[in-house]
């Protein structure tokens, strides 16, 4: 006879915040919490006083957390000089209670809150405090985010700079709930609760399109929403170079736009494709998570796509998207090998793959591909990366002096000689190369250098954008728009005086 093995229990687990224990005496009804040191928490509920055997015992460390997040500093400090306090205390946008703590007659520390309510919603945030109103202020005041927090006042995203919002008030967990159940379907509020983090978009008719991320957060739950314009930019409203233009234009090869999060990559991705939509007949399609502009075909037909909504996986979608006789293909992100390497057969094939990556600088994009393989397979990959790319864009954004920002772009066209370059590794040689400006080609120095000079950004900022700063500050100094490391000093770059 076989003995069935039988999997143990999970363990318990000590809860990372007092204000988990809170929630959750509130939520079984209980008007007490009663915790101490090398027990589990108890809760008075119907008038006993129960252990709570779905939390392990509390250590003295996490005991001693709990009493440095409910109480003040002044009241930490009076229970660390007497070993004693009775006292009103408040975790203010989440709860207030009276507290007793000391030493029980063995010695331990223990505490007990009495008279537990959970604070509702400031007056402001009752009038204004739907997700929806906030979106509206939020577009009023011309903000890119919303970040919404437990225990944290509403924080707008306006030019890059974090501005808190204070007259909404803290948010409490009963606010963050109502706005779950605004914004996500009861499904997606299944699945958040199930995985505890979701990424979806939602549609404000008339306003803006949002693109949003909810997490859980050692202090409860946490909302971000990217706003997006109902309206697809062009290339010209951007400020972009025309070979943006050109490049969408193009009928086979693989363009990858790279730069850190919130560098506008996405939105200029749209304005290439928004140039394509008016003025070719192309079938376009697009594969995002979520999909953030929404275009209505014009000259072009266009098919979008939505990760979690539409299809299950990025590779199965870009699989079927090549059954599907596009002329151009939209990656949202080149995340993993198998989506490259269907991007690059895509692209060998006789299709326009546009795709965004996160590193800095348009070479390091060139390494992130060859990354995504084994050592002993890149020198076969490079030669395929090599023959479907037809450039790299490395983007940023940078604060103007008028208050708002602007897009610098690095741009690597695969000229001859750079692709020579790119299959024998000579990686620092290109940076020259892309000083030569061949085919539009440019670094992100000489961008930057043109946006200073025409009195768009200070030159704090320029360096700060930089990757080469000290390259940047020669530039800059000395008139020219070539790095000390070019060597050459033709009659088209030598010094010029100040203007």
């Amino acid at each position: 006879m076989t003995a069935t093995q039988v999997s143990p229990n999970p363990p318990l687990q000590v809860p990372a915040s007092i204000r988990l224990i809170i929630q959750d005496a509130c939520d079984r009804g209980a008007t007490a919490a009663y915790l101490q040191a090398g027990r589990p928490p108890f809760y008075r509920m119907a008038g006993k006083l129960l252990p709570q055997e779905h939390f392990a015992a509390l250590s003295v460390e996490a005991f001693r957390h709990y009493l440095q997040e409910v109480l003040s500093p002044q009241q930490l400090q009076h229970y660390q000089t007497h070993h004693k306090l009775d006292a009103d205390v408040r975790i203010h946008g989440f709860m207030k209670a009276r507290i007793n703590c000391g030493p029980t007659s063995q010695g331990t520390e223990a505490m007990s809150l009495n008279g537990i309510v959970l604070d509702g919603p400031s007056e402001e945030m009752q009038r204004r405090g739907s997700v929806f109103g906030m979106v509206e202020d939020a577009f009023k005041q011309s903000a890119s985010d919303i970040h919404l927090q437990v225990g944290d006042p509403p924080r707008f995203r306006i030019q890059g700079r974090m501005v808190t919002q204070p007259s909404y008030g803290k948010i409490t967990a009963a606010q963050f709930d109502d706005f779950l159940q605004e914004v996500l379907t009861p499904s997606q509020q299944v699945q958040f609760r199930e995985q505890q983090e979701l990424d979806t978009a939602v549609l404000y008719e008339g306003l803006v399109r949002c693109r949003v991320n909810c997490a859980q957060s050692i202090m409860g739950g946490a909302m971000v929403l990217r706003l997006i314009s109902l309206e697809v930019p062009t290339l010209e409203k951007l400020a972009l170079p025309a070979a943006l233009g050109y490049l969408a234009e193009e009928r086979q090869g693989l363009v990858i736009i790279t730069g850190a999060v919130n560098s506008g990559k996405s939105t200029s991705l749209a304005a290439m494709l928004r140039h394509v939509n008016e003025s070719f007949a192309r079938k376009v399609v697009t594969i995002e998570d979520p999909i953030e502009y929404v275009h209505t075909s014009q000259e072009s037909l266009f098919t979008q796509r939505e990760v979690g909504l539409h299809t299950q996986e990025f590779k199965d979608a870009l699989r079927a998207a090549l059954r599907q006789d596009p002329d151009i293909i939209l990656i949202g992100e080149l995340r993993d090998r198998e989506t490259v390497d269907t991007a690059i057969r895509a692209s060998l094939t006789g299709h326009l793959v546009l795709g965004t990556l996160h590193t800095k600088g348009a070479v390091n994009a060139f390494k992130r591909l060859l990354n995504f393989y084994m050592p002993e397979e890149q020198e076969t990959v490079r030669f395929q990366i090599v023959d479907a790319l037809k450039a790299v864009i490395f983007q940023s954004l940078v604060p103007t002096l008028q208050g708002g920002r602007t897009a610098a772009l690095e741009i690597m066209m695969n000229t001859e000689t750079i692709r020579d370059y790119l299959l024998k590794g000579c990686y620092d040689e290109i940076y020259q190369l892309l000083e030569e400006g061949v085919d539009n080609s440019q670094t992100m120095n000489q961008c930057l250098f043109d946006l200073h000079e025409s009195g768009l950004i200070s030159t704090t900022d320029a360096l700060a954008a930089s990757l080469m700063p000290e390259d940047l500050g020669y530039m800059l100094k000395n008139y020219t728009r070539r790095s000390s490391r070019s060597g050459l000093m033709t009659s088209d770059y030598t010094n010029r005086p100040p203007s």
